[in-house]
């Protein structure tokens, strides 16, 4: 299978396809859905699957490269392998959310203790101010 075998209305639907993907992203982190921390992950498949689009004989030189038999195993692979990195990279972002919740947790009962401790403390000055006042 030949690179020019691909038909041409497959390559502008794939073409066509990559950039609406790179677009959603873009107006995403425009309207600030998605921050440019967690979006490089994003940019970066959408930057392969234009590439892979502009230039299908890449697909075709990988297959040989790594081996397979057919181009879509390749394109399987990519695809697992991202979402494998994907389910790292949200792993590591739900780990260090969880480490800031419970840091938080904590901060918050000890202020809420400090806060019973001061209202106990003010209402002992306040029975002993009435206590004053009426002796």
């Amino acid at each position: 299978m030949n690179w020019q075998s691909i038909s041409p209305i497959l390559r502008i639907g794939l073409l066509l396809g990559a950039v609406c993907y790179l677009a959603l992203i873009l107006w995403l982190l425009k309207k600030k859905k998605l921050t440019v921390r967690y979006s490089i992950i994003w940019l970066l498949s959408a930057g392969v699957l234009l590439v892979f689009a502009v230039f299908p004989y890449v697909v075709l030189v990988l297959t040989d490269l790594l081996g397979m038999a057919v181009p879509v195993n390749v394109v399987f692979l990519l695809v697992i392998a991202f979402i494998l990195l994907l389910l790292l990279s949200l792993s590591s972002i739900v780990s260090g959310f969880a480490e800031k919740i419970k840091r938080l947790a904590q901060e918050n009962a000890l202020l809420e203790e400090r806060v019973r401790r001061l209202e106990a403390q003010l209402a002992a000055q306040d029975k002993q101010t009435e206590n004053e006042k009426t002796s």
